[in-house]
């Protein structure tokens, strides 16, 4: 049975757990799962259904642009998350 996959919402997933760990900032799950959330409501979302639509839609991955709007959009999500976390500081 195929299965409708959001290309992108992965890509964010293994892009905040590889990168989020080395950064300055709050490393609880709620921060993290908030910094995740805030950047794939600014990426646009890539659905795949098909095996060869996932391999497509990696491609993305070598992108130079891609990667830097996954910077860019991760920057701005940690800003906002330290600015107002849900937690006490």
């Amino acid at each position: 049975m195929r299965q409708l996959r959001n290309y992108t919402e992965e890509a964010v997933k293994v892009y905040v757990d590889r990168v989020y760990p080395d950064m300055e900032v709050c490393q609880c799950d709620i921060c993290k799962l908030d910094v995740t959330a805030i950047m794939l409501n600014t990426l646009e979302p890539n659905y795949v259904v098909t095996d060869q639509g996932a391999l497509f839609a990696q491609l993305s991955d070598f992108d130079p642009q891609y990667k830097a709007d996954l910077v860019t959009a991760m920057g701005a999500a940690i800003i906002k998350v330290t600015n107002r976390p849900r937690h006490d500081k």
